[in-house]
């Protein structure tokens, strides 16, 4: 089992939640509860620390006190309806997996009702709540952790590695890999599948042929807004033919695209660590291939093709994992943020015009979510259950 996540707000419930996490340790151990800020490792950045453990809990308890669907900021705004805001963050991202919600009444509060809550975490109003109180504390902690006990027995099955992943998907096995430009021990403690190829063109016609972008349901609350606002029906480069044939990777797509694809074929977009350890492997190379730089592996600047290529046209560049593509071609949104100030996502892998630098697994960079430019795709990530 990988974990717990308790979601809080420390002015409505920080006294519910401290007691409950003691609860939980006591029954599976600390290493396997997050408790956002009070269980981050200092030094680190706190917003991929969160993102990482909502990635990879079974579980997340939406504590919620009386105060909590109105709180406010310091500028009189309410903090639900801030989407950099961490508890609506948490949320939606744990809803998207579709694990158990559990949202936890305390102290006397009731159940917010859907049209209380920002659209993005709207279907929490749907989950079934447990109450919580003062006077039977211990008795309502104990049926809720038993209820989650019974649910991470029956969900953890150990994935073998010779279990079959879902077509055009690869198995990346739970464990330490080196991560980043200083090759620091980075721990991913869970199974995922990742996609061999970026999504090509021929893919993600068919998100289109599906409505793909005439349904609200695919996007999030943000996507929808500026999809509308800049009316987007298809990718930037869709009728492009230097670009636009089925087995190159889709390009002209923003994040939000990327994200409304990954929603409508269940799948998500990859954290980085999930990406650059599908990249390398486990041993910190700096290339998928390894150590040297190879034109005949990959396309980019120094390649000379000036455009996109066929996903499959370098069997002898793969990643350790069997993933094509990693080191050029395009660009590849990641999940993860870079700068949530600016609205700027992590893009990793290079591209066509990319140089060999670039190219490097622990390569990072960045552009805000609207960008759509020629040399930038993605591929999907899924949880491995």
């Amino acid at each position: 089992m990988s974990g717990i996540f308790i979601s809080y707000r420390r002015e409505d419930s920080i006294a519910y939640a401290g007691r409950l996490s003691d609860l939980l340790i006591e029954r599976f151990g600390e290493d396997r509860i997050f408790m956002g800020i009070d269980t981050m490792k200092v030094g680190l950045d706190f917003v991929e620390q969160n993102e990482n453990a909502i990635q990879s809990c079974d579980v997340l308890i939406a504590v919620i006190g009386k105060t909590w669907v109105n709180i406010q900021d310091e500028e009189g705004k309410r903090r639900l309806d801030n989407p950099e805001d961490l508890v609506r963050v948490e949320i939606p991202a744990a809803l998207e997996r579709n694990i158990p919600v559990v949202p936890l009444l305390v102290g006397g509060a009731g159940m917010p009702k859907a049209s209380e809550l920002p659209d993005a975490i709207a279907k929490l109003a749907r989950r079934q709540a447990m109450k919580m109180s003062d006077e039977r504390f211990r008795a309502d902690a104990t049926r809720l952790i038993d209820q989650i006990q019974k649910h991470m027995t029956e969900e953890t099955t150990e994935i073998s590695t010779e279990a079959k992943p879902p077509e055009g998907m690869v198995l990346i096995p739970r464990g330490p890999f080196l991560y980043g430009e200083e090759r620091v021990r980075e721990d991913i403690p869970y199974d995922y599948y990742m996609d061999i190829y970026p999504v090509t063109n021929d893919q993600y016609k068919e998100f289109m042929l599906a409505n793909g972008y005439g349904l609200q349901k695919f996007w999030s609350e943000e996507g929808w807004v500026w999809k509308q606002k800049n009316q987007v029906n298809r990718p930037e480069y869709w009728m492009d033919p230097t670009c636009n044939k089925p087995d190159r990777p889709v390009v002209g797509v923003s994040y939000y695209e990327a994200e409304a694809y990954a929603y409508w074929a269940g799948k998500r977009l990859p954290t980085e660590q999930e990406w650059e350890k599908a990249a390398n492997g486990t041993d910190g190379r700096e290339y998928p291939w390894g150590n040297d730089f190879d034109t005949t592996k990959c396309n980019s600047y120094e390649s000379g093709i000036k455009a996109t290529s066929p996903v499959t046209k370098y069997p002898q560049g793969v990643s350790p994992f069997g993933c094509f593509d990693m080191a050029g071609n395009v660009g590849e949104w990641c999940g993860s943020w870079y700068k949530q100030s600016n609205n700027g996502r992590v893009i990793r892998g290079g591209s066509w015009d990319a140089t060999a630098v670039d190219l490097r697994s622990s390569s990072r960079n960045w552009l805000p979510s609207v960008n759509r430019n020629s040399a930038l795709g993605f591929r999907l990530a899924q949880d491995a259950r």
